[in-house]
């Protein structure tokens, strides 16, 4: 009779965490539904976009989840946002260190350099390396506008969509670039190779 109490008991132990577990994941459902938007808004000023803003969100709430047993409901707010900020920091180093949006491999390229002597080689070797420099020099956004318009050959329609910026931003851009570059290369027939 013992083992029948007990066996009776041990089957419903297991029942009590797990509703306590599904009322604490639905309430954390919950707050993560309602910190959404805000945390959105709080990344927006910290991130390069609105699309690395949200990678950002989700992220951050995906690590959030780590903390969820651990950590009282009452702490789960200033965690999610301090998470949010190392999530931004890590993406700002990442997108500073490999220029990840807007790599472009210049070893890819082909000159046909064989009717160009070895001067005019040499010549332009150095307009490219002066070039190259100059872009890498040139602030992130209007970097990856100018990469975007004169590598990839997107319209600033398009431009100004995937940069979640507006056309008369990307013409910006574009200008800044094209000033920058000019008073650091100057005005080289590069085209001419």
């Amino acid at each position: 009779m013992n083992n029948k109490r007990d066996s009776a008991s041990m089957g419903s132990l297991p029942e009590a965490p797990a509703i306590d577990m599904r009322a604490n994941a639905q309430g954390f459902e919950a707050f993560l539904r309602s910190q959404f938007r805000g945390l959105l808004q709080f990344l927006r000023a910290r991130t390069a976009s609105e699309q690395d803003a949200e990678d950002a969100a989700q992220e951050s709430m995906a690590k959030l989840m780590r903390y969820r047993e651990s950590e009282p409901p009452s702490v789960w707010k200033q965690l999610l946002y301090r998470i949010a900020v190392n999530v931004a920091h890590d993406q700002h180093r990442v997108a500073q260190s490999h220029h990840s949006k807007d790599h472009v491999a210049l070893e890819g390229l082909e000159i046909a350099a064989s009717e160009h002597s070895p001067e005019q080689r040499a010549l332009y070797d150095q307009q490219v390396a002066r070039l190259t420099k100059a872009i890498l020099e040139l602030p992130p956004k209007c970097q990856r506008v100018y990469l975007l318009k004169r590598v990839h050959g997107l319209s600033h329609a398009d431009i100004a969509k995937r940069c979640n910026i507006s056309v008369k931003m990307v013409e910006k851009h574009l200008a800044t670039a094209l000033a920058q570059l000019r008073r650091k290369v100057g005005d080289s027939p590069m085209e001419t190779f």
